[in-house]
């Protein structure tokens, strides 16, 4: 069971089925006109036809406010580099969330690129396997071990979002370090266990 820890930015999702759902309102109509004066059923299925594509963009857009941007299953993190797609990270690697300041890709204002709050995991220096990933353009970049995600690609990023990523993140180092003690307690043991019950 997945454990949202970041959502989507929605109200971009939602603004940018607009103009799909205005391509389908005037495809339905157009095919009800159609309908209505009795052009016949291939300009009928032609204005059906018409509105597939708005179908198959506004299919894709509400599975992506289905998902998360990073989120947590027992052991990992899960961070959506791609539009639907996650990279599963070993959460042991990871160390920390914080704020950073870069370009949105979003349309230039004014003739200049607007800014935005990004958020930055750090991962472990050691963990070298995961200095560089595979990560869309659009939502970020993944170098030398940190992975950048653009704030235009989130929830509204405010300095709660961070110290509450940072405070999850704790408790779950401090729940498997408290595992993984627990673990080795138990195997320390068991020889001596079996070695008196055996004598």
């Amino acid at each position: 069971m997945q454990e949202v820890w970041l959502r989507n930015n929605r109200r971009a999702l939602f603004l940018g089925m607009i103009l799909p759902g205005v391509w389908l309102a005037i495809a339905l109509g157009a095919f009800g006109l159609a309908l209505g004066y009795g052009l016949g059923p291939v300009t009928s299925g032609i204005a059906l036809l018409l509105g597939l594509p708005a179908i198959w963009m506004l299919g894709g857009l509400a599975y992506a406010l289905s998902q998360p941007r990073v989120a947590y299953e027992p052991g990992e993190l899960l961070v959506y580099t791609h539009m639907n797609r996650a990279t599963r990270l070993p959460i042991d690697v990871v160390e920390v969330f914080f704020s950073g300041q870069g370009d949105s890709e979003l349309p230039k204002l004014a003739g200049r690129e607007p800014e935005t709050r990004n958020i930055v995991i750090r991962l472990a220096e050691a963990a070298s396997e995961w200095k560089h990933g595979e990560i869309h353009p659009s939502i970020g970049h993944w170098c030398e071990g940190y992975i950048t995600i653009r704030g235009a690609w989130c929830e509204p990023i405010e300095r709660e979002v961070f110290q509450r990523l940072n405070h999850r993140l704790a408790e779950i180092h401090r729940e498997r370090k408290a595992e993984r003690a627990a673990t080795a307690a138990a195997a320390a043991s068991a020889p001596a266990t079996t070695g008196e019950t055996s004598a």
